[in-house]
């Protein structure tokens, strides 16, 4: 009797393990603010060229005052033209509160085989519609200032409190994520 328990035991545990969870309230708010662009799920290279030529999405520049954007792997370099402003906005309000410092923009837009593929190396990437494929997320590394890895408080305070800010004032959500080590902002 107590190996039949045991072999049940056993048969349940990976199908309570992978069994898709549901997205909480606060991932569904955050979705539901991407997705008001009225951009739809990017789905591949060529429907993210089709979005930029339509100008729902526009290029984001490798460095601008205030933040760089890093060797994206998985991502692309572009933005709902809300985003851009916002991202902008934001950089010039962190180099105002810490002075001639820059952030590192680590994710921004990705297709639908972008998220795919980032589920493979990054467990903490969303296996159901992510906001960065609807062209209004952006991630930016709280242990990268500068192009320096390693933990900075005073600048991560100053890059935070602007999060906060802007946040405050309905322009975006955000979410420190622990894994990944980035603040994760949506557009609003």
């Amino acid at each position: 009797m107590t190996r039949i328990i045991f072999a049940l035991v056993l048969l349940l545990i990976p199908c309570t393990f992978f069994a898709q969870t549901k997205p909480s309230k606060e991932y569904t708010t955050h979705l539901n603010a991407a997705k008001n662009h009225n951009v739809g799920l990017v789905k591949d290279k060529a429907h993210l060229n089709k979005l930029t030529k339509q100008g729902k999405l526009v290029a984001i520049k490798q460095r601008g005052y205030g933040y760089r954007i890093d060797k994206l792997t998985h991502s692309h370099a572009y933005l709902v033209p809300k985003g851009r402003t916002i991202l902008n906005a934001m950089a010039r309000d962190f180099v105002k509160a810490a002075g001639q410092n820059f952030f590192v923009v680590t994710s921004l837009t990705r297709t639908e085989a972008d998220q795919k593929r980032l589920r493979r190396v990054n467990s903490n990437a969303s296996s159901n519609d992510s906001s960065h494929s609807y062209g209004g997320a952006i991630d930016i590394s709280y242990v990268r200032f500068n192009h320096k890895l390693g933990a900075n408080a005073k600048l991560e305070k100053h890059l935070e409190t602007v999060l906060k800010q802007y946040q405050a004032s309905g322009k975006i959500y955000f979410v420190k994520e622990r894994q990944s080590r980035c603040f994760h902002i949506i557009i609003r």
